[in-house]
Formats: structure tokens, C-alpha cells, sequence
């Protein structure tokens, strides 16, 4: 049932999922809800979102041991195999469950807690590539709002052009953040110059 409701949760939201819709996925049977879920509808729903954040979580941990390139677009295949898969029915449960604070509370918190989670995963493999604490973690959060952002995207356009263009963006700028970090110039600092040329106007 917790795996079936996730699933619901990633393609109609939380208020989108009724306790019905999940028996039906599911073949439990009623009963069986009030038995291994005695808070009813919000108690699952609050379970939905946690596993849903540690299926994710453990893909997101074995992209962590790829170079930073690679970990991202790993991290990007993660939505990508997802959206096709779902012919782009299917979005970020943990997304979906934070936003529904408004009707269930329990649920929110929950998402907000994976994403509390994915943001320290991210910030510290960004540690381990020699970035400092504060770009760690404003790295961090922009690569977890692009790729949620990404996913909403690809839904309403019905094309996975928003993640590859986002991941491909993100992957230049942690390039160019690695190597200010390592104190090499950016194009900007070293007044735009490209091979070794300087531009003038």
C-alpha cells in the first residue's frame, strides 16, 4: 500500500489521493488500512512521502561515489527514467507531499524533511570536491530547486528538454565554481578573454 500511494502521491498529489485510490492500486482490502495504519489516510500518506525519500535517498547516495558530472546527470537519470517511464504522468512525490501542508500536515513535514536530507547529501559530496562551506550549500540548493523545477517543467511540456538543459547548466556551473574555488580565473575575472585573447569592443 505505502508503494502504491507514493506512486499516486508522484502523479495526483497528496489531496489528489484518496484512500480508495490506493485499495484499488493496491487489491488491499479495506480493513487491512486501519490495521497496519492505525492514523488512517494521514498516517499513510506520511509514510508514502518518507518512503518514497528513502528509495530516492539511496539512488541519490550511490550517484554520490561518481565524479561531480557524472553524479549529476545520475542524479538527473533518476527523474528522467521516471518521467518517460510514466509517459510524464509522474512527478516528485517528496515534491508533492511538501506542498500539502494545507490539507496534510504530516505529509509536508515529511517532504520537507527528504528535502532537509537530499540538501545535506548534495552539500557534502560538493565538500568532498573542495568547495567551501558556504558554496556547498548555496550549490546545494540550487541544484535540488533546478531539478524539481526541472521535473514541474518537463511535466507541463511533455518533454524531458527541461532536465537535460538543467543539468547541463548546472554541470558548467559547478565546473565554474570548482575552478574559482581552486583560484583559477573565470572568463569574467580575467576580463574576458577566450584562449588566451583578450576581447575588446
Amino acid at each position: 500500500m505505502v508503494r502504491c500511494a507514493a506512486d499516486l502521491i508522484a502523479r495526483n498529489g497528496v489531496a489528489g489521493t484518496s484512500l480508495g485510490d490506493v485499495l484499488a492500486a493496491s487489491g488491499a482490502a479495506r480493513g487491512s488500512v486501519y490495521h497496519h495504519f492505525p492514523g488512517g489516510r494521514g498516517q499513510l500518506m506520511d509514510e508514502a512521502v518518507r518512503y518514497a525519500g528513502e528509495e530516492l535517498g539511496a539512488e541519490l547516495h550511490r550517484a554520490r561515489s561518481l565524479p561531480l558530472p557524472a553524479a549529476l546527470a545520475a542524479i538527473a537519470e533518476i527523474w528522467r527514467s521516471r518521467l518517460i517511464a510514466s509517459d510524464y504522468a509522474a512527478g516528485c512525490p517528496i515534491g508533492a507531499g511538501a506542498q500539502a501542508g494545507g490539507t496534510d500536515p504530516d505529509a509536508a513535514a515529511a517532504g520537507r524533511e527528504v528535502f532537509l536530507q537530499w540538501d545535506h547529501l548534495l552539500s557534502a559530496r560538493l565538500r568532498e570536491d573542495g568547495f567551501d562551506d558556504r558554496h556547498a550549500d548555496d550549490l546545494a540548493e540550487t541544484i535540488l530547486a533546478s531539478m524539481q523545477g526541472a521535473v514541474v517543467l518537463c511535466r507541463a511540456r511533455h518533454s524531458i528538454e527541461p532536465l537535460d538543459r538543467a543539468v547541463a547548466h548546472l554541470q558548467a556551473l559547478t565546473e565554474r565554481r570548482a575552478a574559482a574555488s581552486d583560484g583559477e580565473p573565470t572568463s569574467e575575472e580575467s576580463g574576458g578573454e577566450i584562449g588566451g585573447e583578450q576581447i575588446v569592443g
